[in-house]
């Protein structure tokens, strides 16, 4: 279990020299060799530079005239640097020269009146401080892309382009011994490695094409030869962190690969050993990462730099480094070595203060990796985590995991599956404007596919909270192409559509959505999913014939975006409803607002509504029914916390085991009866239909370290932090096959949890004797007789405070109604303190 949580909490570590680390810091972002060759081309560059983030944030560049002004004078910055670095006779072919208009000649005279141009006209638009933002920027990356054709990053090595890993920034998953690509340490945040376009081996990727991989591990086969079946065993062994169970066949390879190594029994194998293994063998025998081959700089967590290289950068790049990592940046006191030279292979660089300095950073990184808890991170990530450029609907991203393979690994741990397929795609997107698409085959725009079929499930940009008079663009489902959203909206050819989805939702935060398709019937849901479930219930429903969209065909998953970027994460598939993503709540309160006036006087009613009689007549039905919505939840929330006259739900006679409340029928259960919390007093996410009796149990001195989280008695015996104190019952009970520990650490199969410990409290209970019960009897019948009689008498609103209780007297409320009071479900913790209520039920 330590080795599998270490590979879910790892980071990816990347090496570089002092050189690349400018060129990034300029750049803005991690780039893969592909990326920094494509920087000899003064177009690349031009785009480059438009993109950077200085420029992102000039407002009046999301205009489009503007926008073309001043695309032109980049590039012609961009040539006139490039210009600059090469003899006047190759000029022209020695650079590629943009397609542009006519008016673009190929001439320096007229270079510099353009550049003269375009900063007048930009002049009447920009801020002065804008244009010499621009014109820098593009100066300084220029400078640094044709500083860095002299040295890219990497080797280089040949079979990286027949690998495609030339496209990728490379990593290593873990302490990072490659020593040859640098002395600076650039850690990366977790959530990298659930970008689509990320992936990783257990070995270096080149180990493949040489032949090596089948040494250090056997058990790949026998090795053919041959370079084709060596490039398509790399694809097929890659893993990725959003497929499930990738953590457990990782754990199985480490395990494996130090076993043969050490020439130890695989049981005899921890996460010690395997670290102890990996810090002596060469960097490519360890994990290796295939990142994004464009990394921006928020996504790094951290920096390791000698405090000599550090200060060898010239004041702004100081000035830089502290700005943006200013809490993410160690310097260390070594001295390294600052001439250039090839160093050998291996786990340890030739240069002892190298060596120094290189320990002293892996030492670090192993103890952060080992701090790490998978259980301390609030909302670990799930699924793929990407964010899409505005493309107009043009580009779509493909999905690494397809949901005929989903279904396959979904099987592998649930041996018995409905003939009834459902599948759930969730996913949490900013602001909108994007497509989920499902195509029975791959997307190819270079040639025509007369046999491709998409569901198109469309998201709209959220509803601006600027204007006065509410309005939101249509979302949709469709059954067609992509690339036909103009046509789709203005031709209305929506399979269903809503201009109400965003409605009592919070859209300034990441919003989630869920995609039911029902395979067998044709049936497809687009709803609200987490917190804005509970206030948007607006669904997009249709049905689809066979001959029109048969979804059992629909394998690939893409995603993209309109006319802005557009932030994704926490995307996965599923084949069973995820209940903590969908709250529940009481469907079945009343849908008017005939309630209001029952709690508010006449004049307060009629001073209420003279108020608003505006509003009113404005309002459409669906605003109305968004005002009496809102009025009902606030009196159901009355009832629920005791100030209203709203009755209290019945408690479950399943209690803990109910495996109602978390089925397709809990929503309807739960609006009947009450089950207590899995957090105890401890929940800090409250719901109607969830009791918080405290459980006062003692905290287990194992605590997160406990080995026995998996056994649901224990857990109920000792808190544990961050677990909770009872399991939620596994629908398939005694029957369930799951045995892995991160299912029986989350459900329980059967065991009676409660009788359990009362059958062991009792026990261990050491009884008393007939004597002392006495003397305490009678010790406390002499405290009663000596209480001073309360003023306030059976209206006391603290009758049923223990404290008030033993200082004053009450009358005997229960032999004035001979007994007859019914025993109140509440008890001590009863809010209501009305006489009527008092004198109908007895609060013990």
């Amino acid at each position: 279990q330590n080795i599998i949580d270490w590979i879910r909490t790892v980071q990816p570590v990347h090496r570089c020299k002092p050189e690349i680390f400018e060129s990034i810091l300029l750049h803005g972002h991690v780039m893969s060799r592909d990326h920094m060759e494509q920087l000899r081309d003064p177009r690349f560059v031009a785009h480059a530079v438009l993109h950077h983030s200085q420029l992102r944030r000039i407002k009046y560049l999301k205009q489009k005239k503007c926008a073309q002004d001043v695309k032109e004078y980049i590039y012609e910055l961009v040539k006139e640097e490039f210009e600059k670095q090469v003899p006047d006779d190759k000029s022209s072919d020695a650079t590629t020269i943009m397609t542009t208009s006519s008016s673009y000649i190929d001439n320096a005279a007229y270079r510099k009146q353009l550049i003269t141009s375009k900063e007048v006209i930009l002049s009447y638009i920009l801020s002065k401080e804008e244009i010499t933002t621009i014109k820098q920027t593009s100066i300084e990356i220029t400078q640094a892309s044709i500083k860095l054709h002299s040295c890219p990053t990497g080797y280089g090595y040949g079979p990286d382009k027949d690998l495609g890993t030339n496209k990728n920034v490379f990593s290593i998953l873990g302490p990072n011994l490659g020593h040859y690509y640098g002395d600076i340490f650039i850690v990366f945040k977790r959530e990298i490695l659930h970008h689509p376009d990320a992936n990783f081996s257990i070995q270096a990727a080149t180990s493949y094409a040489s032949g090596n991989a089948f040494k250090w591990r056997p058990w790949l086969g026998h090795d053919s030869g041959s370079k084709d079946d060596r490039i398509k065993l790399f694809h097929k062994t890659k893993l990725h962190a959003s497929i499930t169970g990738y953590e457990y066949a990782t754990a199985l390879e480490l395990i494996a690969i130090t076993s043969h190594y050490l020439q130890k029994k695989s049981m005899n194998i921890d996460l010690e050993t395997i670290l102890r293994r990996w810090i002596n063998a060469d960097s490519h025998a360890n994990i290796e990462g295939h990142l994004p081959q464009l990394i921006p700089l928020d996504y790094i967590d951290h920096i390791y730099i000698p405090q000599n290289i550090f200060d060898s950068f010239d004041s702004k790049t100081r000035q830089t480094i502290k700005s943006i990592f200013e809490n993410r940046i160690t310097t260390t006191s070594h001295q390294i070595e600052m001439d250039q030279y090839e160093p050998k292979s291996g786990p340890k660089p030739d240069s002892k203060v190298r060596a120094e300095y290189q320990d002293f950073v892996i030492k670090d990184l192993i103890d952060k990796f080992g701090q790490r808890d998978i259980h301390s991170i609030s909302r670990p990530i799930q699924g793929i985590v990407i964010t899409i450029p505005s493309t107009e609907f043009t580009d779509n991203y493909l999905l690494p995991l397809t949901i005929s393979q989903a279904y396959q690994q979904y099987k592998m741990n649930h041996l018995q599956t409905s003939t009834n397929i459902i599948v759930y795609i969730y996913w949490q997107i900013m602001n909108g404007d994007m497509m989920l698409t499902l195509s029975n085959e791959q997307i190819d725009t270079g040639k025509s596919q007369s046999n491709l079929h998409c569901l198109i499930c469309y998201i709209a940009e959220k509803p601006s909270t600027k204007d006065s008079h509410y309005y939101e663009n249509v979302s949709y489902l469709h059954s067609g192409q992509p690339f036909e959203h103009e046509i789709v909206i203005s031709e209305r050819k929506y399979a269903a559509r809503s201009r109400s989805f965003f409605i009592g939702c919070n859209t300034d935060d990441f919003m989630t959505f869920c995609l039911e398709i029902e395979v067998s019937t044709g049936k497809v849901i687009l709803s609200h999913a987490g917190s804005n479930s509970i206030y948007n219930h607006e669904k997009l429903c249709s049905t689809f014939s066979k001959t029109n969209l048969d979804l059992t065909e629909l394998n690939y998953i893409y995603v993209s975006a309109g006319a802005h970027t557009v932030p994704i994460r926490n995307l996965f598939i599923t084949f069973e409803k995820q209940m903590n993503l969908h709250p529940t709540f009481d469907r079945n309160f009343a849908k008017s607002a005939s309630l209001l006036p029952r709690r508010m006087s006449n004049d307060t009613a009629y001073n209420i509504n003279n108020k608003n009689i505006s509003l009113l007549e404005t309002s459409n039905e669906k605003d109305k029914k968004s005002v009496d919505l809102v009025s009902n939840v606030i009196d159901k929330m009355k009832d629920f916390f005791g100030s209203g006259n709203g009755l209290s739900l019945k408690s479950c006679p399943d209690s803990i085991y109910c495996l109602l409340q978390f089925s397709d029928e809990g929503p309807t259960h739960n609006s009947k009866f009450s089950h207590p919390c899995r957090f105890s007093e401890l929940c800090r996410d409250p719901e109607p239909h969830l009791t918080h009796i405290p459980h006062q149990v003692p905290r287990c001195s194992s605590d997160r370290n406990c080995k026995d989280l998996c056994n649901p008695i224990h857990r109920a015996q000792y808190r544990h932090t961050g677990w909770s104190d009872f399991l939620i019952p596994c629908r398939d009970q005694e029957k369930c096959r799951n045995s892995s520990d991160q299912h029986r650490m989350k459900y329980s199969h059967g065991e009676r949890v409660m009788e359990t410990i009362k059958k062991i409290e009792l026990q261990t209970l050491s009884s008393s004797t007939d004597s002392e019960q006495s003397l305490q009897q009678q010790q406390q019948d002499n405290n009663l007789n000596e209480r001073i009689p309360c003023k306030w008498g059976s209206k006391c609103r603290d009758i049923s405070n223990s404290i008030h209780c033993n200082q004053y007297s009450h009358p005997d409320i229960a032999q004035q109604q001979n007994d007859s009071r019914i025993r109140c479900k509440w008890g001590i913790q009863c809010h209501d303190q009305t006489s009527t209520h008092r004198i109908k039920y007895v609060h013990p």
